[in-house]
């Protein structure tokens, strides 16, 4: 069987007992976070599942066409910013099926535009199983060479703003962040099942020596705190020592991590604000794995708007001026109203005095910012 991660029950996670005591510490910084979550976790085997093995019960097998064409994605021209998802195996795959953009692979309708009324398109891609468990068929496919000839050329037509890829993991319930992922040699790296077996070239990165580390810069503490209080069976898990597991998760989670890399700079046109990999515990419910990616996407949509936030900007068009009042007022008083009359424009610009709250002590300070101008 294989298993993607790393990790063992003293991994880096919240019990019911901490969930409980959240209230004391929850999101004072990482110094009071160490004394309970710092704690090396035990290497776990990694290596492929045998070709055939049988799917879930859940998951479901959609036709994918035998040549795919250039890619071809809905409403790219509506000026917001993107956000890409990448899964592998069940449940990843199935709880990314409402945001894939494909007809054949979503027949209930791609719902990532401006989804959840947050001004972010969201993307997913993953692979099919036609045949069970194994290589895959499609984009994403469980294979070296075909994870990279997808990543590449859909980070180009999409230019994400923001990049989370998921993996397969234990036969467990967590919902673990990987804080980092290596740049590994030739015979570092588990088989896959086509020949070349591994990476071509290896290590992937060819600009940095092999078992150079990049890192997560996804909000990872708050999408930890964001699942604990959805009430799922899901352990969510910020895993901070050992390696994301030297098979396919994390190689793409590399990609996504180099990706973020590449475009660091708020100055780069292809800015791209975060990107991380998330191991998926084969035993989450797709119920409840489909919900745990929503909150997930929903954290990251708040951080992508801290990120993004210009104080008393409303109307995003650089500039503060009296052109923002009307929108000020509503978003004051309407925040849904305020998304949906400007998509992309984060909400929190709203947030004058710098407090992290939109309210009316902002008043005072969104008419300073006027005069100021």
């Amino acid at each position: 069987m294989f298993i993607c991660a790393s990790g063992s029950d003293n991994d880096v996670r919240y019990t019911a007992m901490q969930r409980n005591a959240r209230s004391t510490w929850r999101l004072r910084g990482a110094a009071l976070l160490v004394p309970y979550f710092l704690i090396a976790g035990a290497a776990a085997q990694m290596r492929p599942e045998p070709a055939g093995t049988p799917l879930p019960s859940y998951a479901k097998v959609y036709p994918v066409p035998a040549e795919r064409g250039a890619l071809a994605l809905p409403r790219t021209d509506n000026g917001l910013p993107n956000v890409m998802l990448t899964g592998y195996w069940p449940p990843t795959n199935e709880m990314l099926r409402q945001f894939n953009p494909s007809a054949t692979q979503n027949p209930d309708g791609w719902v990532g535009e401006n989804w959840d009324g947050r001004g972010y398109n969201v993307y997913a891609f993953f692979p099919e199983f036609p045949n069970g468990l194994g290589q895959g068929e499609g984009d994403f496919e469980v294979d070296y060479q075909d994870t990279s000839a997808d990543f590449w050329p859909y980070t180009v037509q999409l230019e994400p703003l923001a990049i989370i890829t998921f993996g397969r993991a234990l036969q467990d319930t967590k919902w673990q962040i990987e804080s980092r992922a290596r740049n590994l040699s030739y015979g570092q790296w588990y088989e896959d099942y086509l020949v070349p077996l591994r990476p071509t070239p290896a290590p992937p990165d060819a600009n940095m020596p092999a078992g150079y580390m990049r890192y997560c810069s996804l909000p990872a503490w708050e999408i930890v705190n964001a699942v604990a209080d959805a009430g799922l069976n899901v352990v969510p898990v910020y895993h901070q020592v050992g390696d994301a597991g030297a098979f396919l998760c994390e190689y793409i989670a590399y990609h996504g991590m180099w990706y973020h890399d590449l475009h660091v700079y708020p100055s780069d046109p292809l800015y791209n604000i975060a990107a991380g990999h998330i191991h998926v515990g084969g035993l989450v419910t797709l119920e409840d794995a489909i919900a745990a990616t929503e909150v997930t996407v929903r954290t990251l949509a708040d951080y992508l708007d801290l990120q993004r936030k210009v104080p008393g900007d409303l109307n995003c068009d650089g500039v503060v001026n009296y052109d923002d009042i009307d929108p000020f007022v509503l978003a004051l008083s309407d925040q849904q109203g305020y998304r949906a009359a400007y998509p992309g424009c984060p909400w929190i610009n709203a947030d004058a005095d710098g407090t992290g709250t939109v309210d009316f002590d902002d008043i005072n300070a969104f008419l300073a910012l006027l005069s100021a101008k």
